[in-house]
């Protein structure tokens, strides 16, 4: 792959991944209009989704590790590993199936509409919700939110967006589930990249380790753009005051899904 164009589309992701806008729908059909299918890389998307999860790991380093050698922070860890199983699942057992039904335009435009729809109509709804940190977020909560994230499997959801919707549905405020659904993301993010590590050794025709460190010591700069500009897109979402956001995004998905459709129809 063209090395500007990989850099291209680690800036989008870096963007994208964090805001309630689906990374992967953005990255997918930003790539083929740079005449890069991804669509068959999965071991390309989690590389690029490793460079934002160690931006979330760093961003909320205090949340995730003080007090780390307690009961209290291992029970946390061991909440989030179980909520992360459904999607774990899913993703596991369906992960050609998916890639192969819904990477395409179309859905990816369908499902940013709907989403989008479904963000201006919950930003309008009275939802009795509370401010809770992500440690304080009940199990039950956390599993219900677990769930929900499945559907981040297919491109143009969105993650952190399913996972804010969901998250609001169990009585979280916006802010609070925007925020457990990133620290939510952390086990997938970084398992999916670990599988797709491994599996392509495997798949190696000289099952070479040399071969598949090459490739990722050659994807080190694209991790390092997605971290970078991850973390500078958790910097602006953590002062992002707007009472609307979810609206603005509402509207941003609403717009960019009907142009995929009019491109692709």
């Amino acid at each position: 792959m063209d090395t500007i164009k990989i850099l291209t589309l680690s800036i989008i992701q870096g963007i994208t991944e964090l805001l309630p806008v689906s990374s992967s729908g953005h990255v997918l059909v930003i790539g083929r209009l740079l005449n890069l299918d991804i669509s068959n890389h999965t071991a390309f998307l989690s590389t690029l989704h490793l460079g934002t999860t160690l931006a979330i790991i760093v961003f909320f380093r205090e949340e995730l590790f003080e007090n780390f050698f307690t009961k209290s922070k291992l029970t946390f860890f061991l909440k989030l590993l179980l909520a992360s199983l459904p999607v774990a699942m899913i993703g596991f057992l369906f992960e050609d199936y998916i890639a192969q039904f819904y990477y395409g335009n179309l859905t990816i435009a369908i499902l940013l509409i709907v989403v989008g729809t479904l963000f201006i109509i919950a930003e309008n709804i009275n939802f009795k919700t509370v401010n809770l940190k992500p440690k304080e977020v009940p199990l039950r909560k956390m599993i219900l939110i677990g769930i929900g994230q499945t559907l981040a499997l297919i491109p143009g959801t969105s993650r952190s967006g399913i996972t804010t919707l969901s998250g609001m549905m169990c009585g979280l405020s916006k802010y609070s589930a925007l925020k457990f659904g990133f620290i939510l993301g952390i086990p997938i993010l970084l398992g999916s990249s670990l599988y797709e590590i491994i599996k392509s050794y495997i798949e190696t025709p000289d099952n070479s380790i040399t071969t598949t460190s090459l490739s990722i010591v050659k994807m080190l700069p694209a991790i390092a753009m997605t971290f970078l500009v991850g973390y500078f897109a958790l910097y602006v979402i953590e002062r992002f005051q707007k009472k609307k956001w979810l609206t603005i995004f509402g509207i941003y998905r609403l717009t960019v899904g009907l142009l995929i459709l009019i491109f692709t129809i």
